[in-house]
């Protein structure tokens, strides 16, 4: 797969799928959370993380991190760039650019913001996150942060798509104390599950 940035910025200007994407990548106890019931939703922190897309020998391919292991619900996952809006952030596009340059040293003015998906909200650390997608012309550099990634991880977009790609896993939920079942992209050995998975769901279903 391969796309313009023009082509790429045209398929968010349609409507977002939503929950109806998420629902593809859920593990089952997040169902209430997608339909907006859970009641500490409206007390939830602000964030922003970054989708970045780029062009690689023909290829379209995007960005994910995996994060370090700490004393933490999300300890060694894997997920995109970004983290709390700041007060002294001008805007919540400000955050998740920040927050990208912080994390995998990729700066700003480097990154076209082409459009945004669904704002999403992660239970276990009772974020509402949201979700801003960015393009560079060629392949960044990276220059990890040590202490909050563990590495950079590129995926094609197009493995993505290949449902040989997808399978249920086990997972130990640090937040709820217990094993969770719940689909599971795998490409080269990496795993995608849980929130990024399911607005990874959302990003093909647009890009579809």
């Amino acid at each position: 797969m391969q796309l313009s940035i023009e082509e790429l910025k045209q398929k968010f200007l349609r409507p977002l799928p939503g929950a109806l994407s998420h629902l593809k990548m859920s593990p089952r106890n997040r169902v209430d959370d997608i339909s907006g019931n859970n009641p500490m939703m409206p007390l939830a922190r602000r964030s922003a993380v970054l989708v970045l897309l780029f062009p690689d020998q023909g290829q379209l391919k995007t960005v994910f991190i995996k994060r370090s292991v700490y004393n933490g619900v999300h300890s060694g996952q894997i997920s995109f760039p970004g983290g709390q809006y700041e007060t002294t952030d001008d805007s919540f596009e400000a955050t998740a650019l920040r927050e990208t340059n912080e994390e995998i040293g990729v700066p700003g003015d480097k990154i076209q913001l082409i459009g945004r998906l669904t704002d999403f909200y992660i239970p276990p650390s009772n974020f509402l996150v949201k979700v801003y997608v960015g393009y560079t012309s060629q392949k960044p550099e990276y220059i990890p942060d040590k202490k909050e990634v563990q590495s950079v991880v590129e995926v094609n977009v197009e493995d993505l798509y290949d449902g040989n790609n997808i399978t249920q896993k086990e997972f130990y939920s640090t937040s709820r104390n217990s094993v969770v079942n719940a689909p599971t992209y795998v490409i080269s050995g990496v795993e995608i599950w849980g929130a990024t998975a399911m607005i990874v769901s959302e990003l093909l279903d647009v890009l579809r």
